[in-house]
């Protein structure tokens, strides 16, 4: 039952992307049909990161206390609902209120899903099971992008928003008739358990772990990472489009490429880390040197985007760069959720409402910085945004891997259990 509900968590994580990635692969359709320029467009795009950290935080911390399975359950009902609201929008308002209430509906989904794959996969594995669960959205945002450019120019964006909308339906009938009500209990609260009597965690025991120097850090280099991912998803295909030049057929068969290959290189990232992981035991060995290192290349990558405008490279750079930052997706939850098991939805809600604020700020950043250029000088807009992601990516990298050591914490956190168990024996 474990692969066959990452198999649906996956599905599910690929229509979440594939919801929202849909607008990027219209550009032009939408911003002609609707009248929006530029700045509106970057407003558009970062207005999904606006309530969806929100989102992640308070579903989050309510999956910890309710079913996973009937918060996931509720989110595809919503976006099924959402997705048929597209015959309604009919201009800038009415589209930023679709965008604002997608972002409300998704934004849990990652940590309630996260949250069932850890109770049910153990931790040497999860590296490349929360991988594979997480690359549902680069297929989603990437892979099927040819499919949903073919939807778009055969039946437009709204019926393509409807198809995407019965998708979620039909993905909903299978979780509820088909997925177990209750998932097994995570393997740290386990072995816990037979040293420790259990308790209830508060909001005091929370704060230090969301505070600490381990887990500021690694907030930063998800944001790193999402500065890249929300570029390529509102702003690449402008891109191919624009500067490149390349027809709208070809922008899509080079967002599948990216999103093809790109999976290849963040699994091997993936398997790198677990097998590290394996033979050391230690999360700075296998998850941070590991997830530092990738991050730190894919910001070099990114930055040499600067200095060509070639369409083969353009793709190299692009997939390497997001091969080998996207570890931090899957190890950011394995660092920080190891530091306070218990509150695993909760931690996880903060690390996805923290990436989407990244992701808001760089997509309307990145707006401003191609409206600032001039629409006769698009190319030079987004070479300028380039610099500012690859800058963010690389320093973030180098502190990253300077400042956090997760092993300590969790060191001290056994020594202190061990006294526990001690004392009320």
């Amino acid at each position: 039952m474990h692969w066959f509900v990452l198999v649906i968590l996956f599905l599910g994580f690929l229509i979440n992307f594939a919801d929202k990635s849909v607008v990027g692969l219209a550009p032009e359709l939408l911003m002609g049909d609707l009248g929006l320029n530029y700045a509106q467009w970057g407003v558009i795009g970062s207005s999904f990161f606006w309530i969806f950290p929100v989102a992640a935080v308070f579903v989050g911390a309510l999956t910890d206390k309710i079913s996973p399975k009937k918060m996931i359950a509720f989110m595809l009902l919503a976006w099924t609902l959402l997705q048929f609201s597209g015959y309604i929008i009919g201009g800038f308002a009415s589209f930023l209120l679709y965008r604002i209430f997608l972002g409300l509906a998704e934004g849990g989904y990652a940590p309630a899903s996260l949250r069932l794959l850890f109770a049910y996969f153990p931790p040497a594995m999860r590296a490349r099971v929360t991988t594979i669960f997480t690359a549902g959205s680069t297929v989603g945002a990437y892979a099927v992008a040819p499919l949903i450019v073919l939807l778009l120019q055969m039946v437009g964006w709204r019926h393509t928003f409807a198809i995407l909308g019965l998708f979620s339906f039909v993905l909903l009938v299978v979780w509820v008739t088909v997925v177990p009500k209750k998932s097994p209990e995570l393997a740290e609260l386990a072995v816990k358990s037979d040293f420790v009597p259990k308790k209830k965690v508060t909001w005091s025991e929370l704060y230090p772990v969301l505070l600490s120097r381990t887990s500021i850090f690694t907030l930063f280099v998800a944001f790193g990472f999402f500065c890249l991912s929300s570029w390529m998803q509102i702003w690449m295909p402008l891109y191919f489009l624009k500067v490149l030049q390349v027809s709208e057929m070809g922008m899509a068969y080079a967002t599948l490429t990216v999103g093809g290959t790109s999976l290849i290189v963040s699994l091997s990232m993936a398997t790198i880390s677990d097998r590290i992981f394996k033979n050391t035991k230690s999360i700075r060995a296998g998850r941070v040197k590991v997830t530092g290192i990738g991050m730190f290349l894919a910001g070099l990558l990114i930055g040499s985007l600067y200095f060509t405008q070639s369409v083969a490279w353009a793709i190299i750079g692009i997939t390497l760069a997001y091969g080998f930052s996207y570890l931090i997706v899957s190890t950011s939850h394995i660092i920080m959720c190891n530091q306070l098991p218990e509150r695993t939805s909760t931690i996880s809600g903060t690390i996805v409402a923290f990436q989407n604020v990244a992701a808001a700020l760089c997509s309307l950043a990145t707006g401003f910085i191609i409206q600032s250029t001039g629409s006769d000088n698009v190319a030079q807009g987004f070479q300028y945004s380039f610099l500012m992601i690859s800058s963010i990516m690389v320093v973030v990298a180098i502190l990253f891997m300077i400042f956090v050591h997760p092993d300590r914490k969790e060191e001290k956190s056994k020594s202190v259990d061990m006294e526990e168990a001690v004392s009320s024996t």
